[in-house]
């Protein structure tokens, strides 16, 4: 096993709000810390919207139970059983990979209390979409895409199906948060046994300098590393590449270029989160 101070990765932080996409973050995170030896906690929070009515995912579960209570209290007890039983269960999964889980039940701004407790570890893993997913109006679930908004730590989403990574592209383009997504995914690459896949967008005739970087930053590490070239305007050929070369991890940094606003996500980063078909992680 390779140690978390090879990695840098030595605390966890799963989100979890006992959807399946979460269940797929708890199996990714536990699997990342058999892998680090990274110590795991595993957070289910209450948003405190639901308690002032917005139920409508378990409303049926609510009126049906405790009739003796209050309705507000039924609603209450209601998410601390389900956040109990969640926790309970991702402590299950991290228990059949050897890892010891840390519980934490909390209330309050779920955006907010996540991105707090973020500031707290090396590397947070959730779901791509949660709970609510059939009332989102995106590909990318609104709690992740405002937590992605609000941290500044990496953040790994995960997909519906929990599949270990054996090959990881990396989206580059020489920015700093780039580099640090580099950085970070070498580490990975060396406790996951990973290959990797460097690949810069680039127009026709434009200069191909930045994977330069990437090969020379790389001869430090024990990790087989192949650069590409991609030529043309959508950032669509990075998707097709992750398809075509098999890969099942996207590692970026938050922002490109033109676009460096903690309010907003960088166009590419945005765009390539919203359409991987293999988890993600981004790397401020």
């Amino acid at each position: 096993m390779v140690t978390n101070e090879q990695t840098g990765i030595s605390k966890i932080l799963i989100a979890t709000d006992g959807s399946v996409y979460s269940d797929a973050a708890v199996e990714c995170g536990a699997w990342l810390a058999s892998r680090t030896a990274a110590q795991v906690t595993a957070m289910y929070v209450i948003d405190a919207r639901r308690l002032a009515g917005h139920f409508i995912k378990h409303f049926s579960e609510i009126i049906s139970s405790r009739e003796h209570e209050g309705f507000t209290d039924r609603v209450r007890d209601y998410y601390r059983s389900h956040g109990k039983e969640t926790l309970a269960r991702a402590a299950a999964i991290c228990e059949r990979r050897g890892v010891v889980c840390r519980a934490r039940l909390e209330t309050g701004n779920v955006v907010r209390i996540l991105a707090d407790a973020s500031s707290e570890v090396n590397l947070m893993v959730m779901g791509l979409r949660g709970e609510d997913e059939e009332y989102e109006t995106g590909f990318l679930g609104s709690v992740a895409e405002q937590v992605l908004r609000k941290t500044r730590r990496p953040v790994l989403l995960t997909h519906l199906l929990f599949k270990e990574f054996r090959r990881a592209l990396l989206a580059y383009d020489g920015s700093d948060a780039a580099r640090r997504a580099m950085e970070m995914l070498a580490q990975l690459a060396v406790a996951l046994e990973m290959e990797v896949d460097a690949v810069q967008l680039v127009e026709e005739g434009a200069e191909t300098v930045a994977l330069k970087d990437v090969l020379d930053y790389f001869q430090d590490f024990p990790v087989h590393v192949s650069a590409h070239y991609l030529i043309g305007d959508s950032h669509a050929v990075i998707i097709d590449h992750v398809k075509e070369n098999n890969c099942d991890l996207m590692a970026m940094g938050a922002y490109d270029n033109r676009l460096a606003d903690s309010l907003a996500l960088g166009t590419t980063t945005e765009y390539l989160m919203r359409n991987s078909p293999v988890p993600v992680l981004v790397h401020h």
